[in-house]
C-alpha cells in the first residue's frame, strides 16, 4: 500500500507543480484548498481536493484523515507562520501522520526567534519524522507579484538591493525536490538549503529579461529610505514594510548569495538556470 500525501498550498507556485509531478507518478494525493470546488478546476486529474483553511482549525482533522505524509507551506509573507502552522502540526501528530515536509526559507536556521524557524522547531518537537526545505528567493517572483507589476508599469525594477547577488531558484526545482523527499525516507531528519547554481545581481537579471523579451528593462537601485517611502505611499502596511526592509538588509549583506549543491545532490542534475527560466516565461515581459 502506497502512502497518501497531503499537499497544502495546492494552487500555489510550488504546490501546483508538486501535485503535477506526483500525479504523473500515480501517487495517492489529497490537495488542500480554502475553496475546494474552485481549486479542483485548477488541478485537473486530482479528485481528492478538500477544504483546509489555516484560519479555520476545525477543517484540519477531516483533511488529515488517512494521510501519511504532509507537505506544509503557508501563504507568502505570513509574519506569524509559527502560529499559523502550530494547530495543523498538532493535528498531524494526533492523526498519525508519519512525515512532514515543510517549506520555509534560506537562512532561517540563523535566527531561532524567526517565525519560520520556530515553525520548524515545533515540527521537530512532535517527534514526527521531517524534512525542512529552505529555498532562496524564487525566480518566479519576477513574473508575478509586486516586482513583476513594477516591471510592467515602469519598465524597470526598483529595489534596495544595491549590487548584491542572489542565488535565485526556480519553483519547479523546489517542487521536484519536495516530490523526491516525500517519497524517499532516506531524507528524513535533514534540512536542505535550495539555491540555483549561480548568484546574480539585479543588473544581470534585467539584462537577461531584456534579452528574452526584446524589451529594455532597467534596474534602479534604491536607498532603504526611498524604498520604504515608496511602499508607504502605495499603502503597504508598516509590518510588511519592516519585513521587506529587513530582508533587503540581509540581501545587501551578501547572505543570499550562497550557492549550495542540495538540488543537484537530490535530483541528480543541475538546477534550472535563470536564463532557462527567463526563456520559458519570456512572454511575461513582452
Amino acid at each position: 500500500m502506497t502512502d497518501k500525501i497531503f499537499v497544502t498550498g495546492a494552487t500555489g507556485r510550488v504546490g501546483s507543480e508538486l501535485i503535477r509531478i506526483l500525479a504523473a507518478k500515480g501517487t495517492d494525493l489529497r490537495a488542500a484548498a480554502r475553496h475546494p470546488v474552485a481549486a479542483a478546476e485548477k488541478l485537473p486529474g486530482i479528485r481528492d481536493v478538500v477544504e483546509c483553511d489555516f484560519n479555520r482549525p476545525d477543517t484540519f482533522k477531516p483533511a488529515l484523515d488517512g494521510i501519511d505524509c504532509l507537505f506544509l507551506t503557508v501563504p507568502p509573507g505570513d509574519n506569524r507562520a509559527d502560529r499559523t502552522t502550530s494547530p495543523i502540526v498538532d493535528m498531524a501528530l494526533k492523526s498519525g501522520v508519519r512525515l512532514i515536509v515543510d517549506l520555509t526559507a534560506m537562512g532561517v536556521e540563523m535566527d531561532d526567534s524567526f517565525c519560520l524557524r520556530i515553525s520548524e522547531k515545533n515540527i521537530e518537537a512532535t517527534g514526527i519524522p521531517y524534512v525542512h526545505l529552505r529555498p532562496n528567493w524564487f525566480m518566479q517572483n519576477f513574473d508575478s507579484g509586486p516586482m513583476y507589476a513594477d516591471i510592467r508599469t515602469t519598465g524597470a525594477l526598483h529595489l534596495p538591493a544595491a549590487d548584491a547577488q542572489m542565488s535565485f531558484i526556480d519553483c519547479r526545482d523546489v517542487a521536484a525536490v519536495a516530490a523526491a523527499v516525500l517519497t524517499d525516507d532516506r531524507h528524513q531528519g535533514h534540512a536542505y538549503t535550495l539555491t540555483g547554481s549561480e548568484a546574480l545581481d539585479h543588473y544581470r537579471v534585467v539584462d537577461i529579461l531584456s534579452q528574452v523579451s526584446g524589451n529594455s528593462i532597467r534596474y534602479v537601485p534604491l536607498s532603504e529610505e526611498a524604498a520604504c517611502a515608496g511602499l508607504a505611499r502605495a499603502g503597504v502596511a508598516q509590518e510588511l514594510i519592516d519585513r521587506w526592509t529587513l530582508f533587503f538588509r540581509i540581501v545587501r549583506a551578501g547572505e543570499c548569495a550562497r550557492v549550495t549543491r542540495d538540488v543537484e545532490r537530490i535530483l541528480g542534475r543541475l538546477p534550472v538556470s535563470f536564463e532557462q527560466y527567463a526563456a520559458d516565461c519570456s512572454d511575461a515581459w513582452k
